[in-house]
């Protein structure tokens, strides 16, 4: 990986540890080290044309390797603490990631970063697995749960719908339904559709 793609790296992992989230402060913690992939993830496919080592199919999902060695030097460096259930920012990390924030990423990555932070914010892994791989199967090949998640898939799906989550269109692809079921089901189970716009 190149100095460059490595320092966007940085950033972006920086980016997302600072942005805020569902409580709308600076520095809420990113629930581990699969959000945290997920998320990256989702930034690359939001922001087109962003460089950097291409995902790979992995146990739960896309997984970027590289991703895992910076976030594990930014942890050595004593800007983050990170484990498998929460990545925070340390007293001298919220100062880099700031300073990032406001002089590295552009007035659309704050953006993207924001809404990518606050909407996974309010996501069990599950539905966040099962988002992503509604939204890109290629990514799901390989998953260790991407079967269990099918069978779960529905409910998962009528939950997200039910809270505004997620569109009827995407509810449907987590569900594994076209379109027209799966509005039969939420008729069934009286979720009313709240329109909201997803990753």
């Amino acid at each position: 990986m190149a100095q460059g793609d490595i320092l966007e790296m940085e950033n972006y992992i920086l980016a997302l540890a600072y942005a805020p989230g569902k409580t709308g402060r600076p520095g809420e913690p990113l629930s581990g080290k699969t959000v945290l992939q997920k998320l990256l993830f989702h930034l690359r496919k939001s922001l087109e044309g962003s460089s950097g080592k291409e995902e790979m199919p992995h146990f739960y999902g896309p997984f970027d390797e590289q991703a895992e060695v910076v976030a594990e030097q930014l942890e050595a460096s004593g800007y983050m603490r990170v484990d498998d259930r929460v990545i925070e920012l340390t007293p001298r990390g919220m100062e880099e990631a700031k300073d990032i924030w406001n002089s590295e990423l552009t007035q659309r990555e704050r953006e993207v970063v924001s809404r990518l932070k606050a909407f996974f914010s309010d996501l069990s892994v599950d539905e966040i697995l099962a988002v992503t791989y509604a939204k890109y199967p290629e990514s799901a090949q390989n998953s260790l749960v991407r079967e269990e998640l099918k069978r779960r898939g529905l409910s998962i799906a009528l939950g997200l719908v039910k809270r505004g989550q997620v569109s009827m269109e995407l509810g449907a692809k987590i569900a594994g339904l076209p379109l027209r079921e799966f509005m039969t089901e939420l008729s069934r189970h009286q979720v009313a559709v709240i329109e909201r716009e997803s990753v």
